[in-house]
């Protein structure tokens, strides 16, 4: 919850890709959303700011002059009205004033007080919600970057399989103008030969997708200018995971929740002091001075008055409007605490599900490795068959989909693995073993 966006960006170096860091930093930079999330912590800020004005004396100053000759123009105007207003005399006497006043009130019954505590955990809240998008954009951007590369790779495996298509074709109408094979067989031909075609304008168009929705996420206008290099990584082992509750004070979600639970209990003290007599305690200093056709002792302090006053107020009637208020509050605070409980809840069994379906992705990569590996060489072996003429081209084809199938999986479970260690990075809070620290009654009423 640092706000250094050195902090998100390490997280992927784990990655080990120079690109992937540079873009992830231009998104936490350039992204528009994200900008308007920071904007929400300044506005929780100013509304800190704002409530602690309650605990200090408020001073005040104005400086006056004015100008009279009511006599001068009167006798202007009988011996000679003037044309124009300018030609009336000018003014003579003129009285200079200077006030000064300063007033402090005691925050008595504490009011004062609970609206700082509760303008604290909003800003607390906020600025977790905030880390909280900051996290999510970063992932998004691997995403994006990995699912680029995807798209890339599957893109090679099109063209591959149409370069494979276009031989394959090549040796059935030699062998259909020599009369060795049915023209069903080159109709086949053919149709294999388009479908690898269609294959890879599908697959050019998801790269330009791909490349598009990147950057939009790095505050670009998307215009497909993109020049990807990388490759998809290893999957990292599985990140490391702490105590329980130091894993779920770590999310942002958890101590957002939390947080919006304190400023709730925080609204609820307000609403109820509005029950009890008002005390007010006023402390006023204040001094005014007026001069006339002279500004000397006009900031002469030697008049200051002192007054201290004290005020007990009671609402004795108001329609149900205070406890309208408290039951609101008393509803919110409610509300606040499922919704905490709710998202503890969630966060463990988020943690639960990512682990195991990462874990589940690597079981299955690895099942993928060895069937991709295999049908390779059944395609290996089926072209040596055809190129000998001991194999049908249906079968081939056959052959070659379930090679090229098993490969464009193998490439996706690659992919959903580097995603799935970022939603599990992203459930166990990005540092599980460095826990956040929670507010006490003591620490958020000082602003820690």
């Amino acid at each position: 919850m640092s706000g250094d966006p050195a902090a998100v960006i390490a997280d992927y170096t784990v990655f080990q890709d120079a690109q992937l860091i540079a873009f992830i930093q231009e998104a936490l930079e350039n992204n528009r959303s994200l900008r308007a999330s920071m904007e929400a912590v300044n506005q929780s800020e100013a509304l800190l700011k704002q409530s602690r004005s309650g605990l200090w004396p408020s001073l005040r100053a104005s400086v006056g002059v004015s100008a009279t000759d009511v006599d001068g123009i009167a006798g202007d105007l009988q011996a000679n009205p003037p044309i124009f207003p300018q030609q009336a005399s000018s003014f003579s006497d003129e009285r200079y004033s200077f006030g000064l006043s300063g007033v402090y009130s005691a925050d008595i019954m504490g009011d004062v007080s609970a609206s700082i505590r509760s303008s604290i955990a909003g800003l607390r809240s906020t600025e977790a919600t905030y880390e909280l998008a900051r996290r999510q954009l970063a992932a998004q951007t691997a995403r994006a970057y990995f699912t680029i590369i995807e798209q890339q790779m599957q893109l090679a495996l099109d063209q591959a399989t149409f370069a494979r298509a276009e031989d394959t074709y090549r040796i059935t109408t030699a062998r259909f103008d020599a009369g060795s094979v049915a023209r069903d067989e080159l109709v086949l031909g053919e149709s294999s030969l388009a479908q690898s075609q269609a294959s890879i304008i599908a697959s050019e168009a998801a790269v330009r997708s791909a490349e598009r929705a990147l950057e939009v996420l790095l505050g670009r206008f998307p215009r497909n200018a993109l020049d990807i290099t990388g490759t998809l990584p290893e999957p990292p082992p599985t990140p490391p995971l702490g105590l329980p509750e130091q894993t779920i004070r770590a999310r942002p979600d958890v101590v957002a929740a939390e947080y919006n639970l304190i400023q709730n209990f925080a609204n609820v003290r307000i609403a109820r002091l509005a029950r009890w007599p008002n005390l007010d305690a006023t402390f006023t200093a204040s001094v005014n001075n007026s001069t006339l056709n002279s500004t000397s002792n006009l900031f002469d302090l030697e008049g200051i008055a002192l007054t201290i006053g004290a005020q007990l107020a009671q609402t004795l009637f108001d329609g149900g409007g205070i406890s309208g208020r408290i039951d609101a509050a008393e509803a919110s605070k409610r509300a606040a605490l499922e919704r905490y409980g709710q998202t503890v809840i969630d966060a463990y069994a988020g943690i639960l599900n990512a682990l195991d379906q990462y874990e589940t992705l690597k079981a299955r990569g690895v099942a993928l490795e060895t069937a991709s590996g295999a049908a390779a060489e059944s395609l290996r072996l089926g072209e040596l068959r055809y190129n000998e003429g001991s194999q049908s081209l249906l079968d081939l084809i056959n052959v070659r989909d379930r090679a090229d199938l098993a490969e464009s999986q193998l490439i996706a479970i690659k992919r959903s693995q580097l995603e799935q260690w970022i939603a599990l990075h992203q459930a166990l809070g990005g540092q599980p073993l460095t826990p956040t620290p929670l507010p006490s009654d003591a620490n958020t009423a000082e602003g820690e």
